[in-house]
C-alpha cells in the first residue's frame, strides 16, 4: 500500500472522529465535511495513481524523466479544512511527485491541524507540520531548504509569500491560488430555475472560492427572483470572527449601493440588486452574499478561477461572442451550470489569470497538480539501462 493509500485509509477508518472535530472548530455542516472528506481520501488515491503511472518523453537518442523539486511549504487552507487542508490536494500533489512536505497549520484551526498532521505523520514518509502565524509563513518560505510553496487563501497573504519567496536568493515557485470574483453572465433569453445559483451563493455560507460574487442580467425579473431566493438560504457560523464581521460591513455599504435583500439567519443571507456599477462590486466578498447587477455588460475585471455563462438555445451565437472574452480572464468556464461544486477529475483546471492565482497555466486540483512539484531532465546520449525507471 502506497503512503498516500495508507493516508486515505486512515481518514476513512476515523471519519466521525475527524468530523466531529473538525465541524466543531470551524462550523462547517456534518453533510458538507463528510462529502469533502470522501473528496480528499479520493483525490489522495488518484494522486497515487497518477505517480505511479511511468512518465516519460522519448525521441531518439533523448528521454525526459521527472525529478521531484525537493521539499515543498503548503499553507492549510481554512475554508476546506480537508480537501486543501494539512492533508489536502496540495499535500497529496507534493508527496505524490515524490516531494519531502512541510504544512504550516491555519491558526484558526489547531485541533483539526493536530488531528490530521498526526494521521499524515504516521502515514506519509517525509512529513512535518508548524505552527504560527505570518512571520512563520515568511520563515518557513524563506527556509533554504524550501523549494517551492502551496498556498490557497487571501490575496493579501498569496503576495507576502510570493515576494518573500522572489526575495531569496534562490527564487522559488509559489503556486497559490487567492480572489476570485466568479461572474455569472445571464443572456437575455435565459428563463431557467434560479434555485441552484443562489444555493451556490449560501452553501457553506458562502465561503468558497469558487462562489459567485457577481450575477450580470438585462432582466429585473430574473434579477429579483434570484434575489429573494438568495434571502432565504440557510446559513451557518462563519469560519472566523474576523470573516463574520467583514461580511456584516459589507452588507452595511451594500446597502447604500442599490436595493438589498436580506434574510434573517447569522449572518445575513443577502443579494444586492443594482442597476448603477459600483468599484466595489468588482470585489470579491466571502460570505453569503452575491451583486447582481441588472445591465448587459460591466467594466474589465480581473483574472477569476471561473466564469459562468447561462444562456438559452436562441442565446449561442451571443454565447460564441462571449465566450473568447471569458477564456482570456479565466480559468474554467461553465455553461448552464454553477461554479461551485469542482469534480475532482483528470480534465478539471483549477486555477486561473492573477489575482485567481499566481500560476495560471498550473492545476490545484486533479494529477496534473502533481506536474507543479517536479520538473522535467532530459537525458541525452544515455544507454537505455541507465534512465532512471527503466523497466
Amino acid at each position: 500500500m502506497t503512503p498516500l493509500y495508507k493516508c486515505a485509509e486512515v481518514l476513512d477508518l476515523r471519519a466521525d472522529e475527524i468530523v466531529k472535530v473538525v465541524g466543531d472548530e470551524t462550523g462547517l455542516l456534518e453533510p458538507r465535511l463528510r462529502a469533502e472528506l470522501e473528496r480528499t481520501t479520493g483525490q489522495l488515491r488518484m494522486l497515487s495513481d497518477y505517480a505511479a503511472t511511468p512518465w516519460r518523453r522519448t525521441s531518439p537518442g533523448i528521454t525526459t524523466v521527472p525529478v521531484a523539486v525537493g521539499p515543498v511549504a503548503v499553507f492549510a487552507a481554512s475554508n476546506f479544512p480537508l480537501a486543501f487542508g494539512v492533508l489536502g490536494g496540495d499535500t497529496g500533489s507534493a508527496v505524490a511527485a515524490g516531494c519531502p512536505v512541510v504544512v504550516k497549520a491555519h491558526p484558526a484551526q489547531p485541533k483539526t491541524a493536530e488531528l490530521l498532521g498526526a494521521v499524515g505523520a504516521a502515514a506519509l514518509p517525509e512529513f512535518e507540520l508548524v505552527y504560527g502565524g505570518a512571520d512563520k509563513s515568511l520563515e518557513l518560505v524563506r527556509d533554504p531548504r524550501i523549494r517551492a510553496v502551496g498556498f490557497t487563501g487571501s490575496l493579501a497573504g498569496g503576495r507576502a509569500l510570493m515576494d518573500a519567496a522572489a526575495a531569496r536568493p534562490d527564487p522559488i515557485p509559489v503556486y497559490a491560488e487567492m480572489g476570485s470574483l466568479n461572474p455569472v453572465f445571464v443572456l437575455p433569453s435565459y428563463d431557467g430555475d434560479v434555485s441552484a445559483l443562489a444555493a451556490s451563493v449560501t452553501n457553506s455560507s458562502g465561503q468558497l472560492c469558487t462562489k459567485p460574487n457577481l450575477v450580470v442580467t438585462p432582466s429585473e425579473e430574473f434579477a429579483v427572483s434570484l434575489a429573494e431566493a438568495v434571502a432565504t438560504g440557510k446559513t451557518h457560523r462563519m469560519l472566523t470572527p474576523a470573516m463574520a464581521a467583514a461580511h456584516a460591513a459589507w452588507l452595511e455599504q451594500a446597502s447604500g449601493l442599490g436595493r438589498v435583500y436580506a434574510g434573517d439567519s447569522d449572518p445575513r443571507p443577502f443579494a444586492l440588486v443594482a442597476h448603477e456599477f459600483d468599484p466595489s462590486f468588482l470585489e470579491e466578498h466571502f460570505g453569503p452574499s452575491v451583486v447582481i447587477y441588472v445591465g448587459d455588460s460591466i467594466p474589465a475585471w480581473d483574472g477569476s478561477l471561473t466564469a459562468t455563462i447561462l444562456a438559452a438555445d436562441d442565446d449561442h451565437d451571443s454565447v460564441r461572442d462571449l465566450l473568447p472574452a471569458l477564456m482570456n480572464r479565466a480559468g474554467r468556464i461553465i455553461f448552464n451550470g454553477v461554479p461551485t461544486g469542482v469534480a475532482v477529475v483528470d480534465a478539471m483546471h483549477h486555477g486561473g489569470p492573477w489575482p485567481a492565482t499566481s500560476a495560471p497555466w498550473s492545476t490545484s486540483v486533479g494529477p496534473a497538480s502533481v506536474e507543479r512539484f517536479r520538473r522535467p531532465v532530459a537525458l541525452q546520449g544515455f544507454p537505455e539501462e541507465l534512465v532512471p525507471g527503466y523497466r
